[in-house]
C-alpha cells in the first residue's frame, strides 16, 4: 500500500489528540527548519492576533475538519 496524504490524515484524525500531537511534532522535526519558516516573534504575533480575534468574536472559531477542508483545497487549487 502507497500511503497518501488522506490516507495518513484520516488514520491520524482516528488517533486521540495527545497522540496526534506527537505524530505532528515528530513530523515536524523531520522537516528541520524551512527557508520560509516564520521567526519566532512573528508566529507568536500572529498567534496573539488570532486568539485576540476569537475572543473579540468566537463564532470565528472553526473545527479542525474544517480547517483541514479548506487548506486541502487551497492547495488542490
Amino acid at each position: 500500500m502507497i500511503a497518501t496524504y488522506e490516507s495518513i490524515m484520516d488514520a491520524a484524525l482516528q488517533l486521540n489528540p495527545g497522540d496526534r500531537c506527537r505524530i505532528a511534532a515528530g513530523l515536524w522535526e523531520s522537516v528541520g527548519s524551512p527557508p520560509h519558516e516564520l521567526e519566532d516573534d512573528d508566529l507568536e504575533a500572529v498567534l496573539n492576533q488570532r486568539e485576540a480575534e476569537l475572543d473579540k468574536d468566537p463564532s470565528l472559531e472553526i473545527s479542525h475538519q474544517e480547517f483541514m477542508a479548506h487548506f486541502s483545497a487551497r492547495r488542490k487549487a
